[in-house]
């Protein structure tokens, strides 16, 4: 473990903050980029894209249940975890994200691959099949976006992190692990209480471990990616892979995602959407067995068996 690996700019040793619990702690570098990422299992590849200011240990609850099926490839994206986390020259917009993970898969020699993204991350996996249709297999994006919207719900973090001063104490304080279980709750919301007391804990620790390496520029600019990625709307019109959108129904983005999801239905021909019963923003934290099946089922079979729809879904 390397306690000061949050305060890494430029990854150059290839440190880790902890050992993955779930695969092999591996780095590609990209464009002079240090970029970490975990894998498990062996067959066909799946890139796993975490939300905003996550790392991929928010896939920890799911990673263990696909990789019996499929090769992970768990990612920390540049500014999170243990990647590199640059001040200057990147801003962290989808497109920008998208196409470094591109360059990604030609420097592992990956020809395609499936993506699964949540949030921020599930905004780079429509990028990435409007804009790299071959590279990509299929597509579960958990509430992300695939159009601008002309009203961005208040972010608070954006106007914490503004000044570089000021930013940093919340930085720091998030990093202290001081806030870790008030954190988790705030992220589980609703689906905080439901949980045992194991299931608290692992996702705590889930948390804490992201925590620790928190950036203050990086998640900075990631917090203004609603405003500062380019609008892919037209391209997204042209997606021609199998999608599948999924968002909680007691989702705090939900809104948003519903809007997502009717845009994506009027123009995509391969696309199912689905709103989970009790769901909140962050599914594979919530329902990891859940999600899989539904992942799983997506992937083999490109839709979903009618007991699954009837228990767990609400077809939208």
């Amino acid at each position: 473990m390397n306690p000061g690996c949050g305060y890494i700019v430029k990854n150059e040793k290839h440190e880790v903050y902890s050992k993955s619990k779930y695969g092999q702690d591996r780095f590609v570098v990209v464009q002079d980029y240090n970029i970490h990422y975990v894998e498990s299992g062996a067959g066909e590849s799946i890139l796993l894209i975490p939300g905003a200011w996550s790392t991929y240990r928010f896939w920890d609850r799911v990673t263990p249940l696909l990789s019996k099926h499929y090769r992970i490839l768990a990612l920390d994206y540049l500014g999170a975890g243990d990647s590199d986390k640059p001040r200057s020259g990147f801003d962290y917009t989808v497109e920008e994200q998208a196409d470094l993970i591109a360059r990604m898969m030609d420097t592992l020699q990956i020809p395609k691959v499936h993506i699964v993204g949540t949030s921020y991350g599930g905004g780079i996996a429509l990028n990435l099949a409007a804009r790299y249709p071959d590279r990509v297999g299929r597509i579960v994006s958990i509430e992300g976006n695939g159009m601008k919207h002309k009203k961005v719900p208040n972010r608070p973090m954006e106007d914490l992190l503004r000044w570089p001063l000021v930013g940093e104490i919340p930085i720091s304080v998030t990093r202290s692990g001081l806030l870790d279980r008030i954190i988790a709750k705030g992220v589980m919301g609703k689906a905080w209480n439901p949980l045992n007391d194991h299931e608290r804990e692992e996702i705590v620790q889930i948390i804490s471990q992201s925590n620790k390496t928190a950036s203050r520029v990086s998640w900075y600019r990631i917090s203004r990616t609603l405003v500062t990625s380019k609008d892919f709307a037209e391209e997204a019109k042209t997606i021609r892979i199998p999608v599948l959108y999924l968002y909680g129904e007691n989702s705090g983005y939900r809104g948003m995602a519903e809007a997502n999801a009717e845009f994506l239905r009027t123009h995509l021909p391969q696309v199912q959407v689905f709103c989970l019963k009790d769901g909140i923003h962050n599914l594979e934290l919530q329902k990891p067995e859940e999600v899989t099946r539904i992942i799983l089922e997506f992937f083999d079979q490109n839709q979903i068996n009618s007991s699954a729809a009837n228990t767990l879904l609400s077809p939208q």
